[in-house]
């Protein structure tokens, strides 16, 4: 915390969580102990020599002493986000934030170029295919679409809570049935002018489009299984996240079914949703 001379000038929404008896060391103890607390959800301070507020920083970061630069970021957690902006015009200094923002239960954050985005892992009671995945995610989770992946960071996370459904496939039937691996449906669908063609230029990344509204780089969150896309299962129209075994795991372009005829369940699909 930063401690420094002054005064609100114009606040908004102020909220009071502890007694009024409360002394300035507690009031200061209370609002470290936040994740979110931004300088006492005051937006405007003063110089005043009898008066004090404090500022919650990064313990890594620092204030400038004088800037007349626009300072601007976001404060998230795994499942909020609240961005804010600095300036300073003197001798005010100005905390504008925005409201917090947070995902449905069970949803877990991720900070993009283009905005935040919520994604959660589902692993389905039955085989399933595309289309019964993105009812699912539709009607039961938060009215969610399918997701992409952005990044490494975002493949690492689908990729280990993937894991778990490959075993559930591997150790045991599912359905009276014993398969050899899982697939999880993610969001990506050929072009119009690919469709159905499994053959050179429509066997990369750019043959398919993407309606994740936030997904700007897809390539890098994308990590295709060796010689992928293939054209495999045909016409290949669709993207999972082939598992084969808790080291052997990528994506891997497929057809619109819930079974393969090589021993695969498509047994989960990754659901993405902004926060709200």
């Amino acid at each position: 915390m930063v401690i420094t001379n002054g005064e609100p000038e114009m606040y908004s929404n102020p909220i009071y969580p502890l007694d009024a008896s409360a002394t300035w060391e507690e009031c200061i103890q209370y609002c470290y102990n936040l994740a979110t607390c931004v300088a006492g959800n005051l937006e405007t301070i003063t110089k005043n020599l009898e008066k004090r507020v404090a500022f919650k920083i990064d313990s890594t970061g620092t204030c400038p002493t004088d800037s007349a630069e626009n300072l601007e970021g976001y404060s998230p957690t795994n499942t909020s986000y609240q961005d804010y902006s600095i300036s300073f015009s003197a001798p005010t200094w100005t905390f504008s934030y925005g409201d917090e923002l947070t995902c449905p239960q069970n949803f877990t954050l991720f900070v993009r170029e283009k905005g935040p985005w919520c994604m959660q892992v589902i692993e389905h009671y039955a085989c399933a295919n595309r289309t019964v995945a993105e009812i699912m995610c539709n009607v039961n989770y938060s009215s969610s679409i399918l997701s992409g992946l952005e990044n490494q960071a975002e493949f690492d996370y689908v990729s280990a809570l993937a894991i778990p459904i490959y075993n559930t496939v591997n150790t045991g039937p599912v359905n009276n049935v014993q398969y050899s691996y899982t697939g999880i449906w993610v969001d990506g669908l050929k072009t119009q002018a690919c469709t159905n063609i499994t053959t050179s230029p429509c066997d990369t990344i750019s043959a398919f489009e993407f309606s994740d509204p936030t997904l700007s780089t897809p390539e890098l969150g994308y990590q295709w299984l060796s010689g992928n896309p293939d054209g495999s299962l045909a016409p290949a129209n669709e993207i999972v996240l082939r598992v084969n075994s808790a080291t052997s795991y990528g994506m891997d372009d497929t057809a619109n079914t819930a079974i393969t005829t090589s021993g695969g369940c498509y047994l989960g699909y990754v659901c993405g949703t902004e926060p709200s």
